[in-house]
């Protein structure tokens, strides 16, 4: 199971668990944020990742498998990714990151992030 997913299963199951328990107010459980939850200022930092293919992977100026190659990141090279967006499938994953402090995008089929990763705006 994902990181994401094994969040929402606990998320959820804490919140079954409040409704059961006697005394405790039904919004208890949605008022306390869970660890997923980023702090208002971590919105502004950037996600670390490591590239987790075992050639070297392309960053492309967008994200979709028929942009053009503008670079290449190694087999474990730590990167920094500044937000995601959907784009091409790449073995069945269509969710692509901007990089921060270099131009460019990779796929995320390829990228082991960290933490959770903003939507782009």
């Amino acid at each position: 199971m994902g990181q994401r997913n094994m969040q929402a299963a606990v998320a959820m199951a804490a919140v079954g668990l409040a409704l059961l328990l006697p005394g405790v107010p039904a919004g208890a459980a949605e008022a306390a944020p869970g660890p997923a939850t980023p702090a208002a200022g971590a919105r502004d930092a950037h996600v670390k990742g490591v590239v987790v293919a075992r050639a070297p992977l392309h960053v492309r100026n967008k994200p979709t498998t028929s942009a053009k190659v503008i670079g290449t990141l190694g087999p474990n090279a730590k990167v920094e990714l500044s937000c995601q967006a959907r784009g091409s499938w790449v073995e069945g994953n269509n969710i692509w990151y901007r990089l921060h402090g270099k131009p460019g995008w990779v796929s995320a089929r390829f990228v082991h992030n960290h933490t959770p990763v903003q939507w782009c705006r």
